[in-house]
């Protein structure tokens, strides 16, 4: 390893969520938090194996239904900006253990969660309700929040910082250019349709957030209004870091980051290839933001931890199952009482070898969703997720009566929920609680979060229906996989990751929803033709299934690699300074002749090495 890339790396990973929610001191509202979970223990794993002494610290919130008692306090001061006053935030500390799988075995580690709280700012907050509404109050709140990480990184020896997603994006603002001199910040992109716009963009808006007006038209201002993520980028990139999202691969040919890449024109060619006239609408991966478009965007393909694999998943064990039930109190996990039986006593776990396993999760999934023991040959296609625009479930609402014309043996069983003050997604609730009630005994639907029902349904199900509008990396596509539920998705983002055990349509006119029904149907009836009339087949694909390397190794490796290659850029632009010093030396006379010639073009076509040479002259 390089002598400017240190043996110890010690990283500040900042994110709204961090997941850990079975522990009541985390937060898991989409993928991210998840991510954030597995991202640390995976990064020492790779670390471990490269002999890197590795620590990474994990940053966020300290949201209001949190018990801060569980918490230690630190004594840290941490002021914040907000309106012209300035006031201090409070930093919270707690230890979690973990266990990570080693060639050697397993072995257990601890990791540092750091929590940020402010009573006024932070309040409000609760295990469902994490994002502010009001756009300006989400600025304010990101700001004060990203001043009091900054305050914290920059009082305690970190080597790296890694960001994730827009939320925390304005931390770079507060580290200052001192610090960002030495240590490099990397910023990864979850989700880009949502951007943290705030309408009304001004230097005022900004500078009542803490943040320097002046910054404004440089890194913030987008069509009149703010936009975080725009500033989170061009601040990375100034400062010779990268960023990054969650599929694809380092030249960003496919995946969510070859999407980022593609202009609204590129778009609009591919929808109208696809269906051979002009497109009605077509959704835009980067929401018009053509920075992404023009800066390097790596792809970092998400990983999913082992645990998630048949033969280990903790919920397909009776103990885990036991345990869950115990916090439930007395209401059963299951409302079948044989399935709550069977799934409590004993485990069903299972592999490519114990497929028979599989076919017992299966009865007792159709015992729980229709209360009866299957007959005939029926087929399960299952869908989990949000209701909300880009989960795309209306789709599915839109071909149940379809499928179930076309194979009287389908049943549907569908595990989704809106979100609070979602009308949309209250009226697609009601809607699929109508199909159930039409439909009853072959579609079922249950609006409730419960995760051993999810993960029953996800080990018992035959299909699972992804039609999502956007999917930067897809994770259910994953979980299903490795339960040998095969999936049938929209190919966008990181979903086409499961190619060699899925079925995929293509579909970009979001407003022609009877093509798009065309589409997903004809996907649908492929499945269905082979699960009736070639079985080996789709044994074949659950098969193909189970072996998906959904393992976080490349991946954490690719991070691990990240880190080191942010190190040697801080070394290789201190060099560059003392040649430029070195140069303008040089020129002895010529100095002020070459100066005034000398006219460099700054920003994103700029050169950043003529840029640093002007700069000493």
């Amino acid at each position: 390893m390089a002598e400017n890339v240190p043996q110890k790396l010690r990283v500040a990973l900042a994110a709204w969520e961090i997941g850990r929610t079975y522990s009541g001191l985390g937060t898991k509202i989409g993928g991210l938090g998840v991510v954030v979970e597995e991202l640390p223990p995976e990064l020492l794993k790779a670390a471990i194996a490269r002999n890197i002494d590795l620590e990474v610290v994990t940053l966020s919130p300290c949201f209001g239904h949190y018990d801060r008692r569980r918490l230690a306090k630190l004594n840290i001061n941490l002021p914040v900006k907000l309106n012209g006053q300035t006031f201090n935030f409070e930093a919270y500390e707690c230890a979690f253990a973990d266990t990570i799988r080693l060639p050697s075995g397993p072995r257990a580690v601890t990791f540092k969660m750091v929590y940020f709280w402010d009573e006024f700012q932070l309040r409000w907050t609760s295990g469902t309700a994490i994002y502010p509404n009001d756009p300006q109050a989400a600025l304010k709140l990101y700001s004060v929040v990203a001043q009091a990480m900054a305050g914290y990184i920059k009082q305690h020896d970190f080597q790296v910082v890694h960001l994730h997603d827009y939320h925390v994006g304005l931390v770079p603002f507060f580290l200052g250019d001192e610090y960002l001199e030495k240590t490099p910040v990397h910023f990864t992109v979850h989700n880009a349709s949502y951007q943290g716009h705030v309408p009304g963009g001004s230097p005022e808006i900004l500078s009542r957030a803490g943040l320097p007006g002046g910054l404004y038209h440089k890194y913030f201002e987008f069509f009149g209004k703010i936009n975080i993520m725009r500033g989170a980028m061009l601040k990375t990139h100034e400062s010779g870091g990268h960023i990054t999202t969650v599929s694809g691969n380092l030249e960003s040919t496919w995946g969510y980051a070859a999407e980022l890449r593609e202009s609204q024109v590129q778009v609009l060619a591919k929808a109208w290839a696809q269906k051979g006239c002009q497109p009605n609408e077509i959704f835009l991966p980067n929401r018009g933001l053509d920075l992404f478009e023009k800066l390097p965007i790596l792809g970092i393909t998400n990983g999913m931890r082992d645990g998630n694999r048949a033969d280990r998943l903790p919920e397909l064990r009776a103990g885990m199952l036991r345990q869950l039930q115990a916090q439930r109190g007395q209401t059963p996990l299951f409302s079948n009482a044989t399935v709550q039986q069977e799934m409590l006593s004993q485990d069903h776990n299972f592999d490519a070898q114990r497929l028979e396993l599989k076919q017992k999760l299966r009865r007792l999934l159709y015992l729980e969703a229709f209360h009866h023991e299957p007959f005939g040959y029926p087929v399960l296609l299952t869908a989990i997720g949000r209701l909300v625009e880009q989960k795309n479930f209306g789709l599915i609402a839109e071909i149940i009566p379809r499928v179930l014309d076309y194979d009287n043996q389908a049943k549907f069983i569908i595990l989704a929920s809106p979100q609070e003050n979602d009308g949309q997604g209250k009226g697609l609730e009601r809607r699929f609680f109508s199909l159930a009630q039409h439909y009853s005994g072959r579609v079922y639907y249950h609006n409730g979060f419960n995760q051993a029902l999810a993960k029953l349904i996800l080990a018992g199900g035959d299909f699972t229906l992804i039609p999502s509008r956007f999917e930067p990396c897809g994770l259910v596509d994953y979980e299903a996989a490795l339960l040998a539920n095969i999936p049938i998705a929209r190919a966008t983002g990181g979903l086409p990751k499961i190619r060699n055990c899925g079925y995929l349509y293509d579909w970009l006119d979001i407003r022609d929803p009877q093509g798009e029904a065309n589409a997903f149907f004809n996907k649908i009836k492929e499945a269905l033709e082979t699960y009736r009339n070639n079985y080996p087949r789709h044994v074949e694909l659950m098969r193909n299934a189970l072996a998906t390397n959904a393992s976080w190794d490349a991946s954490a490796g690719l991070y691990l690699d990240l880190f080191r290659y942010g190190l040697l850029v801080k070394h290789w632009r201190a060099e560059r300074v003392k040649f430029a010093r070195t140069f303008a030396e040089s020129l002895g006379e010529d100095r002020a002749v070459f100066n005034r010639f000398f006219l460099p073009k700054y920003g994103l076509q700029g050169d950043d090495y003529d840029c640093q040479l002007k700069n000493v002259l």
